[in-house]
């Protein structure tokens, strides 16, 4: 395992990404989430947050949070990594691979949900935006401040934060750019940290498998949460600025 917490992210986000039961396709997600709305060519363009209001997308967001909360705490999500992971990912359990991957694929699926374009492009390695975007999701979701910022990175669809803007140029410097050193690094250390309990409940298999479902479970739902309402309030604000502006247009 890398010693600085920042490689350590970054190698577990590209090597998460690249499993197909983590990698989420905005597409075939919005088709599922919006498959009876009448919009749904609308949704698929523009995003869910062009025919639906911030509350509206919120209350959609706990169901999606309690669906992953479940999948998260069953032992059956292992069915879907690679026979060894740990070559891949190099954090030194099976159970890492599965929970930060868990929270990586419900972070995109809250994202999308809330009017978020491709984070990523299918077909090539992930950019440093890329990257540093999949960062701020994680490091939001465990309330690192700061981590807001870098969900926008050249985001298309959704605006950044008012107040919470981050240079262009700056942002293209990856690993230079502070915020996403501290983001990561954050988040790295939440890794390892991770990897050291689970390994700790290792030592009692039957306990340890209980306890590690039970911290799954326990530690996911608030970590949904959190993302989701700081998605929704942001696009609220959004909302809100836009009504704003059509009535100032108005004419009086």
């Amino acid at each position: 395992m890398p010693k600085d917490k920042y490689t350590l992210a970054n190698r577990t986000i590209d090597g998460l990404i690249k499993l197909p039961m983590v990698r989420v396709n905005r597409k075939n997600f919005l088709k599922t989430q919006f498959k009876d709305d009448e919009n749904l060519k609308g949704i698929l363009k523009n995003g869910p947050q062009a025919y639906y209001s911030a509350n509206e997308l919120r209350d959609r967001a706990d169901l999606l949070i309690k669906d992953n909360v479940t999948k998260a705490a069953s032992a059956s999500v292992l069915a879907g990594l690679p026979s060894n992971p740990l070559i891949m990912l190099g954090t030194g359990a099976a159970d890492i691979a599965q929970y930060f991957g868990l929270a990586l694929r419900m972070a995109q699926q809250l994202a999308y949900l809330f009017g978020e374009d491709d984070l990523f492009n299918p077909k090539s390695h992930l950019s440093e935006v890329e990257r540093g975007r999949l960062l701020g999701l994680l490091g939001a979701m465990f309330g690192v401040s700061g981590a807001t910022s870098l969900i926008y990175l050249g985001s298309q669809k959704m605006a950044e934060p008012i107040g919470n803007k981050i240079a262009g140029k700056a942002v293209l410097e990856g690993v230079k750019h502070p915020m996403m050193k501290k983001v990561g690094s954050t988040v790295g250390h939440k890794i390892s940290h991770q990897t050291l309990g689970q390994t700790m409940t290792k030592a009692v298999p039957l306990v340890g498998g209980v306890t590690s479902g039970v911290i799954t479970y326990v530690t996911f739902k608030p970590m949904g949460q959190r993302l989701a309402n700081l998605l929704a309030d942001n696009l609220a604000a959004q909302q809100a600025q836009t009504e704003t502006g059509k009535q100032s247009e108005k004419p009086k």
